[in-house]
């Protein structure tokens, strides 16, 4: 199958949602699907970045197209989408699937079967109402062919906004690609200390007072913060002089990150309520984080905040230790029983392993949000 995979996303970047949209084409790719991404050309993409498929660490076995972005602030961003969904029209693909709503509402105006993909309501960014309009109309095209979420309360919620879209929403949480034969990094630790590490933002909400907080409480236990901007890493270094077993590793390329997991004993993610992104919203109610099913294909002991979007991947006591997000003296309870116990921490992060095979892989992902076996939609003419 032709697929054309549409997408506002700054490539190549540090963003998220740009690896994930990189990692999902690989998927595609590799079940034998001819695949092209198709993004906006944008003057703030990292031009440190020299060869993007090795940034991403995927296999260069789909091709990247960019759209030239007028320089006309925000119309510019209108207008390059609309631009990216009528060239992924022009391709005539057999299917158009992507994460930008101008872009899916415009193929599928030229009568392409269409599947989109949303990780939050629709108000929740910028010019909400405008794209929400467009996915209305969208989805009541014929040859609309589902929608996909990550999560079951994102599921609930577009069932609720757009009940005749009930039966075509599709929940697929984030997913990660399996751990290689690789050697782990060298932390320069003592081979006796519990070693615990975090990958990923340092944005308000993502825990990293409840980090801090634990290695102050446990200090026979080193900390690793691999990721974060360069003046929120300053910031909380400054604030913690005294501490003397927490390491900041700055950035971490996306095919070196698996080097740092397998050398961490337990990863911890410590999501707070009022979580924000990079956008300024809370997704605590609907995110699907990537991290967490990265540590799980790690095969170590996670310990993570009690959440309902996080419970639907991880159980409690069995794939991970679900603590209070706002209760530190849970997480230090957690460590140390993890330092204490190899054993029940080694059946943790098999267990974990397992079920990320079973049910997280990218091929998976890909599978499922594809429909499968299930026919396509006559296209519209």
């Amino acid at each position: 199958m032709k697929i054309a995979y549409v997408s506002n996303s700054v490539v190549p970047s540090r963003a998220a949602n740009s690896i994930q949209v990189a990692k999902n084409c690989e998927a595609f790719a590799k079940l034998g699907h001819d695949v092209t991404l198709l993004v906006p050309k944008r003057d703030i993409e990292d031009s440190s970045v020299e060869e993007i498929y090795q940034y991403y660490d995927v296999d260069p076995c789909f091709e990247i197209e960019k759209v030239p972005r007028p320089n006309l602030s925000s119309a510019g961003t209108f207008i390059v989408n609309c631009q990216i969904g009528r060239k992924a029209s022009q391709m005539e693909p057999d299917l158009v699937y992507g994460r930008s709503t101008i872009a899916c509402y415009v193929a599928s105006r030229h009568g392409v079967p269409t599947i989109f993909e949303s990780h939050a309501p629709m108000t929740q960014s910028r010019f909400g109402r405008v794209k929400n309009r467009f996915f209305s109309r969208m989805s009541q095209h014929s040859n609309f062919e589902r929608l996909v979420v990550i999560s079951e309360p994102l599921r609930e919620y577009y069932s609720d906004q757009y009940p005749h879209l009930a039966d075509d929403i599709v929940v697929a949480h984030n997913c990660a690609k399996p751990v290689g034969n690789i050697q782990a990094v060298d932390l320069k630790s003592s081979d006796d200390r519990l070693q615990v590490g975090y990958i990923g933002n340092l944005y308000e909400g993502r825990g990293m007072t409840v980090i801090a907080e634990l290695a102050r409480r446990v200090s026979d236990v080193d900390f690793h913060i691999v990721g974060g901007k360069p003046e929120d890493i300053a910031r909380w270094r400054e604030e913690l002089t005294e501490i003397e077993n927490i390491t900041f590793h700055g950035f971490v390329p996306q095919n070196e990150l698996d080097t740092y997991r397998l050398a961490f004993d337990v990863f911890l993610a410590p999501y707070q309520w009022d979580l924000e992104t990079q956008a300024g919203y809370n997704t605590v109610q609907w995110m699907s984080p990537l991290k967490i099913v990265e540590y799980m294909a790690a095969g170590r002991a996670i310990v993570a905040s009690d959440l309902p979007t996080l419970r639907e991947t991880l159980t409690d006591q069995e794939t991970a230790l679900l603590c209070d997000p706002e209760n530190a003296s849970e997480w230090v309870r957690a460590v140390e029983r993890l330092r204490d116990n190899t054993a029940f921490r080694e059946r943790l992060g098999n267990q974990a392993q397992a079920e990320f095979e079973a049910k997280y892989t990218l091929e998976k992902r890909a599978k499922t949000v594809l429909g499968g076996d299930r026919p396509a939609k006559p296209v519209f003419q």
